[in-house]
């Protein structure tokens, strides 16, 4: 638990004069995701602690290398949580590496993604400069879409220090629904619901069936029960094979991508059809986010909402292709951030 600023920043300007990219490392836990890329290591994980957390305001800052384990359990301690319900992998995943590349949970269609919960953000940006933007309360919105540009940006932008989170109470009921349906019915099912006003905080479908996941007060739990088992033959799940399930799902440890395998991610609007997705085996968020594994080693899935989340061949663009005023965009942004191009060159997008 320690500020490691001074040494990152000496860090990034010695990179800057000698032009030398940086690759910026904390747990290692998303060493998967976008392309592979060679360069100079960074490394934040030391660069941990809980820099302030005031339960009252509902409100926690902690440097970029903290864990997210660390962050739960002191919010645990509080009755509290992160509303993003990020994943843990083996505790190795940090609040830096989490925001960088925007990891929500289950919950994200009813409590926002990473986005949604940042306050605000340290960061060292490409001139080694050490700067924080946004604040600490959600009225303070000064600087909040530079803090937001970071959300997704797989560290391209420049190395975050720190960050300011709004959290939110624990629930005081859960239960997990269960239905066996087939994927279409599903679909319509988890779209008619997702627009009603309950205690919802997550609707997925695995191996033919409808997982529902309600959350929130005793009596809401209770009377969305009701409601929900008058429509479908709703089979209440056991605490903690619930627990477990979901997860599974926080964790994307459900559909596990075999050697040679290729992981397929399709994120879209909820209402699309079943076949948006070829051979989808996993659907979350409600419909919004689809799973497929395919094993030849030279596929490709020709779709602007998917992602090659894991493996395949990580040296082409795995990211969904944007267009060319887009791109023109975020390659005016990463100068402003990094002028010289040295973080996390080529991790997000070839061409950046």
């Amino acid at each position: 638990m320690h500020d490691l600023t001074p040494q990152l920043v000496e860090q990034v300007q010695q990179a800057r004069a000698e032009q030398t990219p940086l690759h910026i490392v904390g747990g290692n836990s998303k060493s998967h995701l976008g392309r592979a890329t060679q360069a100079q290591p960074v490394n934040v994980v030391g660069h941990s602690g809980i820099i302030s957390y005031n339960p009252t305001e509902l409100v926690i800052r902690a440097r970029a290398g903290t864990t997210i384990q660390e962050l739960q359990s002191a919010l645990a301690e509080q009755q509290q949580r992160l509303p993003f319900e990020p994943p843990h992998h083996q505790g190795l995943a940090t609040i830096g590496g989490t925001v960088a590349a925007n990891q929500s949970g289950p919950s994200r269609p009813w409590f926002g993604a990473v986005k949604d919960s940042l306050l605000g953000l340290g960061l060292i940006n490409g001139y080694g400069e050490a700067m924080l933007f946004g604040g600490q309360v959600m009225k303070n919105v000064a600087g909040f879409d530079v803090t937001r540009l970071q959300t997704g940006a797989m560290g391209s932008l420049g190395l975050i220090t720190e960050v300011s989170i709004k959290v939110l109470p624990q629930f005081n009921a859960n239960e997990t629904l269960v239905c066996e349906l087939n994927a279409q019915a599903a679909l319509k099912q988890m779209q008619a619901w997702g627009n009603l006003s309950m205690p919802l905080s997550g609707m997925c479908y695995w191996q033919n069936k409808l997982y529902v996941r309600l959350q929130g007060s005793v009596a809401g739990v209770e009377e969305t029960c009701k409601v929900f088992s008058k429509a479908l033959p709703l089979v209440v799940l056991e605490a903690d094979l619930a627990q477990e399930f979901w997860q599974k799902v926080t964790e994307r440890e459900l559909l596990v991508a075999q050697e040679k395998q290729i992981m397929w991610r399709w994120s879209g609007p909820s209402n699309a059809p079943a076949s948006a997705l070829d051979n989808t085996e996993f659907i979350n968020w409600a419909g919004s986010e689809r799973w497929a594994l395919t094993t030849a080693s030279d596929a490709t899935v020709v779709n602007p909402h998917v992602t090659q989340y894991r493996g395949g061949d990580r040296s082409l663009d795995v990211n969904p292709s944007i267009n060319a005023h887009d791109q023109a965009l975020q390659q005016r942004i990463k100068h402003a951030f990094d002028p010289d191009g040295l973080f996390n060159v080529g991790r997000l997008y070839s061409w950046l």
